[in-house]
């Protein structure tokens, strides 16, 4: 019996050790793929941004099947990162392309809330900068719009009333980027 016992032990031992490494393999081409395609939308290739784009939510789609095969590792908090990180993608390059921020159930697969509401918050400092770019190159427009989209979001986070203290200081975050942003705005409509 203690043999059968061992082994069962390293049996499982061995397939969540390899599940794991799955899983923090796909979680970091997540992150990667995800910041190319935040960074090409920044300097405004589409194409780059895309495609990047979909190959984070197919390093995602790949995590989230390692979660369902070893679900204990769902406490794994690289793979909330990594969803978090395709969210805030997805974000960024549906603005840039002058489309509307995604809802939960707009997004190409589906992620935890805390994950939606990290990608989210942290969209926000994406969309400063890339409003940042445009001010410098004149586009005071994009920069309007990036505001009023911050704005949303700040508000939205006010609504939520959160308690979590990681989420609170993701909203104070925010709230400071909007004002980051409202400052840039008014110092470059004073140049004009």
């Amino acid at each position: 019996m203690g043999d059968e016992l061992a082994r069962y032990l390293a049996e499982e031992s061995r397939r969540l050790e390899d599940a794991r490494d799955r899983l923090i393999e796909a979680a970091r081409l997540a992150i990667k793929h995800s910041k190319n395609a935040i960074y090409a939308a920044i300097r405004k290739d589409e194409e780059a941004a895309e495609a990047a784009l979909l190959e984070a939510w197919r390093a995602v789609e790949r995590l989230q099947a390692t979660l369902a095969e070893a679900p204990e590792l769902a406490g794994e908090e690289i793979a909330q990162v990594a969803e978090g990180e395709a969210v805030e993608a997805e974000v960024v390059v549906r603005f840039v392309r002058g489309r509307a921020i995604p809802r939960p159930g707009d997004l190409p697969r589906r992620v935890g809330f805390f994950a939606y509401v990290h990608g989210l918050f942290d969209a926000t400092g994406e969309l400063l900068r890339a409003a940042t770019e445009r001010l410098i190159e004149g586009e005071l427009a994009f920069a309007e719009r990036a505001q009023g989209a911050i704005e949303r979001v700040y508000l939205l986070g006010l609504e939520l009333n959160l308690k979590r203290f990681d989420l609170r200081r993701k909203l104070d975050y925010v709230g400071g980027n909007l004002q980051k942003l409202i400052e840039f705005r008014f110092q470059a409509s004073r140049k004009c």
